[in-house]
């Protein structure tokens, strides 16, 4: 095999003959700034694949390597020194403190289309140095080609107090990376059919040689060039080299972010394909569920979500810093095939939620840029800003904002007020600040200040208006919330005399909905925030027949009720029913439970239980309210055997 080593550098000369013995060196001169990232891994990788494009040019039928090590000081890029000048002041910079040295690597064939990528990287830490030291170093005029200003070779203990990682990373090529890099290049490739989707991961799956191979990325459909990359529970792992054939339902991703971020996975599938591949994931779940001796559950066809964009009612952004710039945005991605860094990936707007993102953002950094505010560090307990919530009435237009901070000296949010207001005008009806003060990612609203406008903000579902306060529950799509509780009064029996009885009611919305069909319905929700909505809501929509209450399904339904509820509606968290709540819904001997899950496994786990105690499933109704994501909302609807 034909290798070319694109450097100029004596160093990675050396270095590559650990790792391979025979190769060719073309030195290549590029313009490294051309990379353009402020991140240094991004910047560093970059870089290598300019090196490597420029030689391969000149080398397609060879096996092309380029490579480009960067020092990086929290987040900022320290390049190679114009002079002795810009090399003291790198020094300086570097004393006493831990930086980062990253090294980016390319491998590329020309005539393949084929291209590699990866990186390495290692911390060091500096003694405090003298001027003396510097000026002693600056003396040997070795400074000019290395990054940082400083060859670790040449400097050693003197200035290095401690290494973490790869020594020959820092000295501008990793060996042992190159070394697993080349030969996972060298290793071959496979034309592979894609046949089927592991949903929930969007990875396509094929077989090979009587294996399953799993393949992330890859929409069924899809006939790809990959290469095997590791194995897990049995199966292999690989990843795309080529697309030889793309899906029929493979579609171009809407979001630029699209990859990266973490807020949904199925852009580059048809919509229709992913309603479908959702309720085969359904049916899959639900029947492996099911108790012995029941025969399987037919899944009807996902009911659409009217809005395949833009549905969002309410998001949760994080604040973040990335490589020295505050941003606002979602997690990055999980990729099964390497470590997440947990960075957040700044947006300049999201198409789940709405338009509405592009103009809030602006204005949030600008006031904290003026305001000089910082993403919350909770290992270094530094920066207050930690998400931006924001809530819109789809129907009705209306805004909340909600900035959510750590605890510590008030901020003067009144500034940010008015740039919001200039740029949503009246749809703006309600800012909040929270201060939460826990160590997780969750947002808690448990110390919450109105800063400006009315407590909340309103929509419009059902032919009822709701009014949604910062921690209210309320379904997150709100046109496809509107057909499923259309569904559910559809098929629970419900007549003018039915008593409905509502267990993990949020604001009241499925309860007030059926409310002028039954003679009565209650409610019952663990937060008193939601109990208060739900009862506010009621008393708006002028509905005589709701009442709601306070408390855990675990505690309030300990003792049988006096009056038996006609039907049962059972909207519980992701996790699904407790053990304790199961037993004590149970005991209630409801004729009907309309059951809404957006967890399909914890329903499957509920259902069983069900199924094997006197109850039997009339019907399954799956509602897409989460486009472009592997969740799904499920109406299960049982019926007490006589």
């Amino acid at each position: 095999m034909d290798i070319i080593l694109a450097s100029k550098s004596p160093r990675r000369r050396e270095l590559m003959a650990l790792v391979a013995p025979e190769f060719r060196v073309f030195p290549v001169d590029v313009d490294e700034a051309a990379a353009g990232h402020k991140d240094p891994v991004k910047f560093a990788v970059e870089a290598a694949v300019l090196k490597a494009r420029a030689a391969a040019d000149a080398f397609p039928e060879a096996v092309v390597i380029g490579a480009d090590t960067v020092v990086a000081l929290e987040h900022r890029i320290l390049g190679k020194p114009a002079d002795r000048a810009s090399a003291r002041a790198m020094l300086e910079l570097l004393s006493g403190r831990r930086h980062r040295v990253i090294t980016g690597l390319a491998f590329m064939r020309r005539s393949e289309g084929r291209l590699l990528t990866g990186h390495e990287l290692t911390y060091v830490t500096f003694r405090p140095l003298t001027n003396e030291m510097i000026e002693a170093y600056l003396d040997r005029n070795d400074y000019l080609d290395k990054a940082g200003a400083y060859a670790v070779q040449d400097i050693g203990d003197e200035f290095v107090r401690c290494l973490k990682g790869e020594f020959d990373n820092v000295v501008g090529f990793p060996v042992k990376k190159a070394a697993a890099m080349l030969e996972r290049f060298q290793a071959p490739t496979f034309s592979l059919d894609i046949e089927d989707m592991d949903f929930p991961q969007n990875a396509g799956i094929g077989r090979r040689d009587g294996r399953t191979v799993v393949v992330p990325g890859a929409v069924a459909g899809d006939t790809v060039t990959a290469q095997a990359v590791g194995e897990s529970r049995g199966s292999v792992i690989a990843e795309i080299v080529s697309l030889e054939k793309p899906s029929a339902a493979r579609v171009e991703p809407v979001c630029p972010h699209f990859g990266v971020c973490g807020g949904c996975l199925f852009q580059n599938v048809a919509y229709e394909r992913q309603l479908e591949f959702k309720r085969r994931h359904l049916g899959r779940t639900l029947n492996e569920a099911l108790p012995p001796g029941h025969g399987p559950i037919s899944i009807p066809p996902v009911v659409a979500s009217p809005d395949v964009y833009h549905y969002r009612n309410k998001m949760e952004f994080a604040f973040s810093e990335t490589w020295g710039e505050l941003v606002i945005g979602l997690r990055e991605r999980g990729d099964p095939r390497r470590k997440s860094r947990g960075l957040t990936i700044g947006l300049g707007a999201c198409p789940i939620f709405s338009p509405v993102a592009g103009e809030i953002f602006p204005a949030v950094l600008e006031f904290a840029r003026e305001k000089g505010l910082a993403s919350h560090n909770p290992k270094k307990g530094r920066g207050s800003l930690r998400h931006l919530v924001l809530r819109e009435g789809k129907r009705t237009g209306e805004i909340m904002v909600c900035a959510v901070t750590a605890p510590g000296p008030e901020i003067d949010f009144e500034p940010l007020v008015r740039k919001l207001d200039a740029a949503l005008g009246p749809r703006l009806k309600s800012f909040w600040h929270i201060a939460n003060g826990r160590n997780s990612d969750i947002v808690s609203f448990e110390e919450a200040r109105l800063v400006h406008g009315a407590p909340g903000i309103s929509e419009r579902l059902a032919g009822l208006s709701f009014r949604i306060g910062p921690s209210t529950f309320f379904q997150t799509n709100t046109a496809a919330a509107e057909l499923l509780y259309a569904k559910i009064a559809e098929t629970a029996g419900l007549d003018g005399g039915s008593r409905v009885l509502g267990l993990y009611c949020g604001s009241g919305a499925i309860e007030l909905s059926l409310a002028n069909r039954v003679k009565a319905v209650t409610g019952i929700d663990s937060l008193a925030e939601n109990v208060r909505a739900a009862a506010e809501n009621a008393a708006a929509n002028g509905v005589a027949n709701a009442s709601f209450l306070t408390g855990t399904i675990e505690d309030l339904l300990k003792s049988r009720p006096a009056e038996t509820p006609d039907v049962l509606i059972l909207d519980p968290p992701r996790p699904g029913l407790t053990p304790k709540a199961l037993m004590n819904i149970m005991a209630l001997e409801a004729p009907k439970i309309a059951y809404v899950s957006c967890n399909p496994a914890a329903l499957a786990r509920d259902l069983r239980f069900f199924l094997g105690r006197r109850y039997r499933c009339e019907a399954v109704a799956p509602f897409d309210f989460f486009p472009h994501t592997p969740h799904l909302e499920t109406l299960a609807v049982l019926a007490k055997r006589q």
